[in-house]
């Protein structure tokens, strides 16, 4: 798996549908399947990206993309499948988003990479989907808004935590420093901003939340590819 150099004194942004912003950034940037399709994600090869199929965006030859986020997965920068999610606001039928939840969440195990999960009102069919599997499949809710008790609920049950712009303060403080993260999603601004904030309401400099951020991907690396 291809991360990003040491020697970098970057901000990382673990989820966002765009390249980089400021030079002081390094995005793990993420493909939605068939959206924008395999040559998108390789365009960007030896960069750390991620891919997978929304539950909002589900293609009709669901067999045809996960043959392609198969491969893609196997690509020394890819480093998560997702965004997999149940989103109760989306067209499919929960059963088409469970059972496509299921076949990425495979894909993760058979490649070693962490699961990046979205979740809309759909929280008590995540957590039954999450004991289908194996301790070692690591699932992160990415852009998670939620108060401090569904925090803690999913952080009891192995998940981690990935925190946007909008956020529950008490819940991103909560969070344990070796499974969180921080990323812009659809948000134009430049990750740095969100690390400052993040960084004094956790009691930390923003450098040392950037330097955790950052290990915490590479142990995900580390521990994964075992």
């Amino acid at each position: 798996m291809i991360l990003f150099p040491d020697s970098m004194p970057v901000f990382l942004n673990f989820h966002a549908h765009r390249a980089a912003v400021s030079p002081a950034e390094a995005v793990v940037r993420n493909f939605v399947l068939p959206q924008q399709g395999p040559g998108e994600a390789e365009k960007v090869a030896g960069s750390p990206f991620s891919a997978g199929i929304h539950p909002w965006y589900i293609p009709a030859r669901t067999d045809e993309a996960l043959a392609d986020l198969d491969r893609l997965a196997s690509c020394p920068s890819c480093v998560a499948i997702g965004e997999a999610g149940l989103d109760k606001l989306a067209s499919a039928s929960m059963d088409v988003q469970c059972g496509l939840f299921r076949r990425q969440a495979l894909l993760a195990v058979a490649h070693g990479l962490p699961l990046v999960v979205h979740c809309v009102r759909a929280w008590g069919e995540l957590l039954a989907l999450r004991r289908e599997f194996p301790q070692e499949l690591v699932c992160v809710v990415h852009g998670f808004r939620g108060k401090p008790e569904l925090a803690r609920s999913l952080l009891d049950k192995g998940f981690w935590l990935s925190f946007g712009f909008r956020f529950h303060p008490q819940s991103l403080t909560l969070c344990p420093p070796d499974r969180l993260f921080l990323e812009t999603d659809e948000d134009p601004r430049p990750v740095d901003e969100l690390y400052r904030t993040a960084a004094a309401l956790r009691g930390c400099s923003p450098e040392d939340l950037a330097t955790q951020c950052r290990e915490n991907l590479a142990n995900l690396a580390r521990k994964l590819k075992k």
